[in-house]
C-alpha cells in the first residue's frame, strides 16, 4: 500500500512555500557575484576547479542523505543544513586565505542543494499527483520571486569588490526561514523512506525510459545554468564593462519569466497539453536566445542584454517547470532514492560544465561559449520526443 500525506501534512504547504521564498532569497543575492568574489583569489582555473569539487563533493553527499533521512529525518537535516549554511557564510566574510575560502565555500555549495533536496521532500509529502504541475508552479514561483530580487539588492550593495556586504545579508536572510522551519515544520510526518541503494535507484531510473529522459532534459538544463552562472557576471563585468549595479538591472529584468510563466505553465501541463510539447519549446527558445548572445558586441546597450537574456529565460522557465512537474508525477514521496537521483544532475551539471567549458576556453574566446551552449541546448528536444506524455 502506497503512503499518503496526513492532512496535517498536507497543511504545512503554506509554511514550506514561505520558507522556500527566504532560502531562495538568501541563496540568490549571491549566486552571481560568487565567481567574481572568487576571482579575487584565483584565476579562471582556480575557478572552475573550485566549483568542479564543489559539485562533486555535494554529488557524494546526496548519494548518504538517504541513510540520514531514515536514520534522523527530514526536520532535523533541514535545521541542521541550514545552520551549517549561516556558518558558511559568516566565515566567508572573514576569511582571507584563498585555500580556507575553497574549502568552505564547497561547504556552502553541498549546504545549499541539500536544503533544496529537503524542500522536495516537504513538497513532495504535501501534494497530490492530481495537482503536482500546480503545486510545483507555486513552489517554482515562490523561489523564482525571491531570485528576481537577489541580483538587484546584490547590485545595489555590491561596489568597490566590497563582497562581504552580500554574505553578510545572505546569512541574515536564511534566518526568516531557519525560524519558519523550526516553528512551523516541527510537526511534519516522515513517510516510510525506501531503503534502496543508489546504484539500484540508479538501475530502477535508467530501465523507466520516462524517468530516464526527464532525469537527462533536467542534467541538460542545470548543465545551462552552471555555465549561464559561472561566466555571464564574469563577461559582463569583465568584458562588457558593465557596472554591478546595471548588472543587477539586467539579471532582474532576466528572471522574471520565472516568476510570471511557472505556475500558468504548471496548471496547463495538468489540465491542457502535458510536458512533451512545451519542453520541445521550452529547448527551442533557449537554444536560440542564448547562441544569439555570442553576436553581441562591446557597444551594445543594458536593454539589449536585458532582452535576450530574458528569452533565453523564458526558454529555462519552460523546461524547468516541465521537467519538475513530469518527474514528480511519476514518484512517490517516499522514493527519496530517484529524488536525490534527480537532484544529483544540478552537481554532476556543474562538474561536466566546469570541465566542458575549462576545454572550450581553450580552443575558443569566452563570447563563444554562448553560441556552443545554445548548440548544446538543441540535444533536449531529442529527450522531449522520448517521453510519454501524461495528457
Amino acid at each position: 500500500m502506497l503512503w499518503r500525506p496526513s492532512h496535517k501534512t498536507q497543511g504545512l504547504l503554506p509554511s514550506v512555500y514561505l520558507a522556500t521564498f527566504f532560502l531562495s532569497l538568501h541563496y540568490s543575492v549571491s549566486i552571481y557575484v560568487d565567481s567574481s568574489y572568487l576571482a579575487q583569489y584565483f584565476k579562471s582555473n582556480g575557478i572552475n576547479t573550485i566549483y568542479f569539487i564543489g559539485s562533486l563533493a555535494t554529488v557524494f553527499a546526496l548519494g548518504f542523505i538517504p541513510h540520514f533521512l531514515r536514520k534522523y529525518g527530514n526536520y532535523p537535516l533541514s535545521i541542521a543544513f541550514a545552520i551549517l549554511e549561516i556558518i558558511s557564510l559568516l566565515s566567508l566574510t572573514l576569511l582571507q586565505s584563498g585555500l580556507l575560502i575553497a574549502f568552505v565555500f564547497i561547504l556552502h555549495t553541498i549546504a545549499v542543494t541539500i536544503l533544496a533536496y529537503n524542500l522536495d521532500i516537504f513538497i513532495e509529502n504535501g501534494s497530490k499527483d492530481e495537482t503536482t504541475g500546480e503545486t510545483r508552479g507555486i513552489f517554482l514561483t515562490t523561489m523564482n520571486l525571491a531570485v528576481f530580487f537577489g541580483p538587484i539588492i546584490a547590485g545595489f550593495l555590491l561596489y568597490d569588490n566590497q563582497f562581504w556586504k552580500i554574505y553578510i545579508i545572505s546569512a541574515i536572510l536564511i534566518l526568516p526561514a531557519l525560524f519558519i522551519i523550526l516553528r512551523k515544520l516541527s510537526t511534519f510526518s516522515d513517510p516510510p523512506y525506501k531503503d534502496v541503494s543508489l546504484k539500484q535507484m540508479i538501475s530502477f531510473a535508467w530501465a523507466d525510459k520516462n524517468i530516464r529522459f526527464i532525469s537527462l532534459a533536467n542534467f541538460l538544463l542545470q548543465f545551462f545554468y552552471a555555465w549561464m552562472i559561472i561566466y555571464t557576471p564574469i563577461y559582463l563585468s569583465e568584458y562588457m564593462h558593465f557596472a554591478w549595479g546595471e548588472i543587477g538591472i539586467i539579471f532582474g529584468i532576466m528572471l522574471l519569466p520565472f516568476i510570471f510563466l511557472q505556475f500558468p505553465l504548471g496548471e496547463m501541463a495538468d489540465k491542457r497539453y502535458g510536458e512533451k510539447e512545451m519542453l520541445i519549446i521550452g529547448f527551442l527558445i533557449t537554444a536560440f536566445s542564448t547562441a544569439s548572445l555570442s553576436f553581441l558586441g562591446t557597444g551594445s546597450t543594458i536593454f539589449i542584454w536585458a532582452i535576450l537574456l530574458f528569452v533565453t529565460r523564458v526558454g529555462a522557465a519552460a523546461i524547468e517547470v516541465m521537467t519538475e512537474t513530469y518527474f514528480f508525477k511519476k514518484i512517490e514521496a517516499s522514493d527519496m532514492g530517484l529524488i536525490s537521483l534527480f537532484r544529483h544532475t544540478k552537481p554532476l551539471a556543474f562538474v561536466f560544465g566546469t570541465i566542458s567549458a575549462s576545454a572550450f576556453l581553450f580552443l575558443i574566446d569566452i563570447k563563444y561559449l554562448f553560441l556552443a551552449l545554445g548548440i548544446i541546448m538543441l540535444s533536449g528536444i531529442y529527450f522531449a520526443l522520448r517521453i510519454e506524455d501524461t495528457l
